[in-house]
């Protein structure tokens, strides 16, 4: 027996295969009759929902007071908790400066206005010297520099399947090359020091604590979830960047004070506030997914 299809568009079932067949004419329509109902029985019991990604979402008056209130509300305490969680911090960075030898140990930090904060002391607290500010030395600079010409080279030779990799190695390169340029000729110059790029990491990491309600409430809260769960999650992030953000301090303090304020840029700029939107990213992901088919609907 043989047979081919044509497909042709039907306006009720769409796109579907309109069989011809090429054998015996007296089994012809007994064929085409059982496709016709397997069609129609097809399009009857068989429902097919889009994706969640592209389906609308049917906000109630509920969800929208959710994603309006809770994220004015929980920004609200962790002000409240700004100096709990600052002191936390403190007590993490003193702890293993203290065995690592880092000249981050000790800091008296307070909080400034409302977002950010200072070293007590003002700039005594923060003057550069060669304990807070060690400087690169003549092998530190052309071994850098030859490991970011060869990483340059590297990217332009990684194929397609490599792009993910590519860019975000070239902007790696692009900033270690400047940076060199920089301390070639004002190395003497530079402002800062490993306290002052600490304070700054935790002011970011502070804001993206801040800011995590605001972005739940515009892709979170407004999904036809569990209150309790929403709440719990948010909780759980805040916790996450709440033991993260001192330790990446002490990472970052660590590198510099090893290997010198020469990389201070590449971590403030690729391993600051972009790690930790990032970051963010990630945690918001994992929440996303763990919601029911059902609170799309």
């Amino acid at each position: 027996m043989l047979f081919k299809n044509k497909t042709i568009r039907d306006p009720v079932l769409g796109l579907s295969p309109q069989w011809q067949w090429k054998g015996e004419p007296g089994v012809e329509n007994d064929f085409q009759s059982s496709i016709v109902a397997l069609q129609q029985a097809k399009a009857r019991l068989v429902r097919v929902r889009p994706h969640r990604a592209i389906s609308s979402l049917k906000v109630t008056p509920w969800l929208l007071t959710q994603a309006l209130v809770l994220p004015v509300v929980l920004c609200t305490l962790m002000f409240w908790l700004k100096p709990w969680l600052l002191e936390f911090w403190l007590l993490c960075i003193n702890f293993w400066s203290a065995h690592l030898g880092l000249p981050i140990g000790g800091m008296a930090i307070q909080s400034l206005g409302v977002l950010s904060f200072e070293v007590i002391g003002g700039t005594a607290a923060v003057i550069p010297n060669a304990s807070n500010m060690p400087l690169p030395s003549t092998t530190t600079m052309v071994v850098t520099l030859a490991v970011t010409l060869i990483s340059l080279i590297l990217s332009l030779r990684l194929k397609k399947a490599s792009f993910p990799l590519k860019y975000p190695l070239r902007i790696v390169c692009v900033v270690m090359l400047v940076t060199l340029a920089f301390f070639s000729i004002w190395a003497t110059s530079f402002p800062y020091t490993i306290i002052r790029h600490s304070v700054e990491l935790l002011t970011i990491g502070f804001v993206v604590m801040l800011a995590t309600p605001v972005m739940l409430g515009i892709g979170y809260y407004i999904l036809n979830e569990s209150f309790l769960k929403k709440l719990g999650y948010t909780l759980l992030i805040w916790v996450f960047f709440a033991v993260m953000v001192p330790h990446q301090v002490l990472v970052q303090a660590l590198l510099m004070q090893h290997l010198s304020v020469l990389f201070m840029p590449l971590l403030y700029l690729c391993f600051g506030s972009v790690f930790n939107a990032m970051v963010f990213v990630a945690l918001y992901s994992w929440a996303a997914s763990n919601v029911p088919q059902k609170a799309t609907i």
